[in-house]
């Protein structure tokens, strides 16, 4: 294994840690060593339940829709076969236990790269709940979505899953987009935290002008940010499953992530100002992290200026969304997982229809590797297409609004029907 590949193999490590900190940085002191455990445990259950059964529900089915070396026997694939390696895959079911085929070292290697995501779409939810429920309610929500829900999301997605296929099998642009996780790992994340809340019941009104929790750890919260940050670049810069045989290029992947990045911080930092007169550290690092996110689905896809509005109206989106949760909803959210990672999540999806400007992703999905529409090295391309590309907004739109409605149903499903047998059973009750 050369170092091009170990190096941001291990930097995407970071990712979950720095989600796990600025999560931890908005709660409150008493509730801080609670919620420290709960993060570790939920670390715990993600790398558990990838490995008994996540991994072979995601990528199962690797060897049907791919010829990569060592995955021959991941052939598993569960889903209506249209015509030889094309299928509206469904779940994979080979690998379990890493045992036989899924022990290859290429398995192996997979399991690694993806495990990262898989933490990250565990924490969030975990944390966001943890101040309702009760640890049992928090370990069998974690162990839910690591086990089932991200797995089927990302087979779906990421694995050969029918999302993946939509370009071929009803012409709907290049399928499903999401290069890093806005939607598997975001949208996800948020939409199980939205359901897991509204579950556990709604806060009593609050009087008065809406306000931030208090950033008891302001340096945590932006710690978490630049871990979250230099772990999303190195994992970005790696090689998954989902991204071999698509030309991406790693600049353009960086330089739109650091803009979005960007983006995000000076909108929501400008917003505190004129709202509150000041900058609010947690909201200002919780908008860095929600341009992030929205930037993750089409970072290689999108020009330089459209990442950065992309950044931008995620920031801007990010205290809107605070308010929506808090105030309107009033639901218990002090992690800000369903506008921070839900919201971003999604704008980031659509975002990809939008802006993607067709120079990469040529060969995403298994299609258009040459040509795509009658026009000669077009990648993945959305309304605002560049010079010399066709536009496929209406096409890749259908694709992204699918994506994004089955990834919502399914994690705004888990999470409300776990929570709710939570609240009905004694031993996982939460104080209100």
């Amino acid at each position: 294994m050369t170092t091009e590949a170990w190096l941001p193999l291990i930097f995407s490590y970071l990712a979950p840690i720095g989600f796990f900190l600025l999560a931890w940085g908005g709660v409150e002191p008493e509730r801080g060593r609670q919620a420290a455990t709960r993060g570790l445990v939920a670390l715990a259950l993600a790398v558990v339940g990838y490995f008994a059964v996540g991994f072979a529900f995601h990528l199962g089915g690797a060897g049907v829709v791919s010829d990569l070396p060592g995955l021959a026997g991941l052939d598993a694939l569960v889903g209506y076969r249209v015509e030889a390696g094309l299928y509206w895959g469904v779940l994979g079911l080979d690998g379990f236990l890493l045992l036989g085929d899924g022990g290859t070292p290429e398995a192996l290697l997979l399991f690694a790269t993806y495990l990262p995501m898989a933490a990250a779409a565990v924490l969030l939810p975990v944390l966001a709940v943890g101040r309702r429920g009760r640890g049992g309610l928090a370990v069998l929500l974690g162990l839910l979505t690591a086990a089932f829900l991200f797995p089927l999301v990302a087979c779906w997605a990421w694995g050969g899953g029918w999302l993946a296929a939509l370009g071929r099998t009803v012409g709907w642009g290049h399928g499903f987009v999401d290069y890093a996780g806005s939607g598997v790992v975001f949208l996800l994340a948020g939409a199980v935290s939205l359901g897991g809340l509204v579950a556990l019941g709604r806060k009593e009104p609050q009087a008065g002008p809406a306000e931030m929790p208090p950033a008891h750890f302001p340096l945590l919260a932006n710690l978490g940010v630049l871990l979250a940050t230099v772990g999303w670049l190195g994992w970005g810069l790696g090689t998954p499953f989902h991204v071999a045989g698509a030309q991406v290029t790693p600049g353009r992947t960086v330089v739109g992530g650091l803009l979005g990045i960007a983006g995000a911080t000076l909108v929501t930092s400008l917003y505190c100002w004129l709202a509150l007169g000041r900058n609010e550290p947690l909201m200002v690092a919780r908008g860095a992290a929600s341009g992030l996110v929205a930037v993750a689905a089409g970072a290689p896809f999108l020009p330089a200026w459209a990442a950065l509005v992309v950044g931008a109206v995620a920031g801007f989106a990010l205290p809107l969304g605070i308010y929506l949760v808090d105030r309107l909803l009033r639901l218990d959210d002090a992690t800000g997982a369903v506008p921070m990672a839900g919201l971003a999540g999604l704008w980031g999806l659509l975002s990809v229809a939008l802006f993607a400007d067709g120079r990469a992703g040529q060969g995403w999905n298994g299609v258009g590797l040459e040509m795509y529409r009658q026009v000669a090295g077009q990648g993945v391309a959305g309304f605002l297409a560049a010079p010399g590309m066709l536009g496929d907004g209406p096409g890749q739109s259908l694709a992204q609004l699918a994506g994004a409605g089955a990834i919502f149903l399914l994690g705004f499903g888990g999470g409300w029907l776990v929570s709710k047998v939570g609240v009905l059973l004694p031993l996982w009750r939460g104080k209100s």
